[in-house]
């Protein structure tokens, strides 16, 4: 059945193969995914890459299946040439004999990079691209900048309100199961000391699938007045202090976090951008006006007008989803 990902545009056999992958991780390696679909557009097996040093997703599809060669194959991932820490997932999709292939992105390592494609296009296969899938599931894949890769996100009503203590939340609830979809692709969820105490968030992900929860992750600041009391009732949280640590960055490495989503309010936006720690950033808004409550800064949306790319816009039903990337 689909879901709120088909507003992404990606396709319903894509999106199974997304929520599969979401529920292992075979870290250092990305998430990927994988379906087979018959020539009735049925599903025949829907797998991934479970675990590090295991099969990777096209092995464990074709293991003990009866592929057809009308069958397509759906992979959140350019299927690997390389063969020197695993077997070439291209030549497994060459054995396997299956015409048609759907690729979510082009895999950016550098052992492979397109040649995994080129190899199956040359023999013949029908091939296409599903653009934005992996770099969906796996943020910041390949990606060497030396520091957590961060999305920033933002929820605002038609009239730029951000928070309204009578309406928990701003967005549809497609939008908001789209929020628990990066959750779910992140090590961290990042919020500030503001946000903690006057939601008192969970920050989990709550989906139809138990996916695994990011860090809940808390930028404190220097005051640590109320620090013992909070951290002991959120005792599954982690919280940074700016005077007893090193940068944020040291701080999420620490801990061994390599992305995070700051779902913060005005004040820890701010602090990212201008820190230019954002690598992406997905701005969600309603067409309801709520009219009173706290609006957005307007200093953040010039920030991000000013030293982002807008990537793509999203309708969903009455929200707007604007995606974009740091210059």
């Amino acid at each position: 059945m689909l879901n709120s990902l088909k507003y992404l545009n990606f396709s319903e056999y894509m999106i199974e193969a997304i929520k599969f992958a979401l529920r292992y991780d075979p870290s250092p390696n990305p998430r990927v995914g994988a379906v087979l679909v018959d020539k009735n557009n049925k599903i025949k097996k829907i797998t991934a890459h479970k675990e590090k040093n295991k099969d990777h997703a096209e092995y464990n599809l074709f293991k003990n299946s009866d592929i057809l060669e009308n069958d397509t194959l759906y992979v959140t991932l350019e299927p690997c040439f390389h063969d020197d820490t695993s077997p070439s997932c291209a030549n497994a999709v060459l054995e396997a004999n299956v015409q048609n292939i759907v690729v979510g992105d082009i895999d950016r390592d550098e052992r492979t990079n397109g040649k995994g494609i080129e190899l199956l296009k040359n023999k013949n296969l029908n091939v296409s691209i599903e653009n934005g899938v992996n770099d969906f599931l796996n943020p910041g894949y390949k990606i060497n900048n030396d520091k957590p890769y961060l999305i920033g996100k933002v929820a605002t009503s038609g009239d730029h309100i951000i928070y309204n203590e009578k309406k928990k939340y701003i967005t549809n609830k497609n939008s908001l199961e789209i929020t628990h979809y990066l959750r779910a692709t992140v090590d961290s969820v990042i919020i500030g000391k503001n946000t903690l105490k006057i939601d008192k968030p969970k920050l989990n992900v709550r989906l139809d699938y138990e996916y695994k929860n990011p860090q809940p992750v808390v930028l404190w600041g220097n005051d640590t007045k109320e620090l013992k009391k909070y951290s002991s009732s959120f005792n599954n949280f982690i919280f940074y202090v700016e005077n007893d640590e090193d940068s944020f960055s040291s701080f999420l490495e620490r801990h061994s976090i390599k992305s995070g989503l700051v779902e913060g309010g005005n004040s820890i936006l701010s602090y990212f951008l201008n820190e230019d720690m954002i690598d992406e950033f997905y701005y969600f808004k309603s067409s309801d006006t709520l009219e009173s409550g706290l609006k957005i800064d307007k200093t953040i949306e010039e920030y991000i007008n000013n030293n982002f790319n807008s990537i793509q816009e999203y309708p969903i039903i009455d929200n707007l989803l604007t995606t974009y990337t740091n210059k």
